[in-house]
């Protein structure tokens, strides 16, 4: 089993000397529609299926994209809290985050330009089950907030390129 705070501190040595080389963690995959709305995804050789309600023309047999977005939110709060506790040495038992936010389909549609087609506000309440003092568990918080890479991604704009790749049939 890794020792994740003895790698926190490694890969933490290899941030400080700050070769872009060597703190690029790249990252790819593709998503392909399988099934009506229903989609598969494979990033780092795994699989994640993606899908909408049946209301919606799905199949309902997964989360809808809004929703793994929303998970891989929680997901990387969680591991950035994990991480940060094994580095300063704070002892956790479990860490959850309950999310929430919501879609207005004048975004989506396009009927109302003033109407983001993305998430309004989200809300993340993150629970830490800890014998640390009350301070030393805000101060994972405070981590979580100014390093978690998915929240980020949230929270500031980004470049996403996108190109058409037409296969004429």
């Amino acid at each position: 089993m890794v020792n994740l705070g003895e790698l926190m501190r490694q890969f933490r040595g290899v941030a400080l000397r700050g070769n872009p080389a060597e703190c690029a963690e790249p990252m790819s995959g593709v998503t392909r529609q399988v099934e009506g709305l229903k989609s598969e995804g494979t990033f780092g050789g795994l699989k994640i299926v993606i899908d909408e309600p049946v209301v919606f023309g799905g199949t309902g047999s997964a989360p809808n994209p809004a929703e793994v977005a929303l998970a891989a939110l929680g997901a990387s709060m969680e591991v950035t809290l994990r991480c940060y506790a094994e580095a300063l040495g704070v002892p956790v038992q479990s860490i959850s985050v309950a999310l929430s936010g919501a879609l207005d389909a004048r975004g989506f549609f396009g009927t109302d330009p003033a109407v983001r087609p993305g998430f309004g506000p989200i809300s993340a309440t993150v629970t830490v089950e800890s014998s640390a003092p009350a301070e030393q568990v805000q101060e994972l918080i405070k981590q979580v907030i100014q390093c978690c890479p998915v929240l980020d991604v949230f929270r500031s704009p980004q470049t996403v390129n996108v190109s058409l790749n037409h296969v004429s049939t």
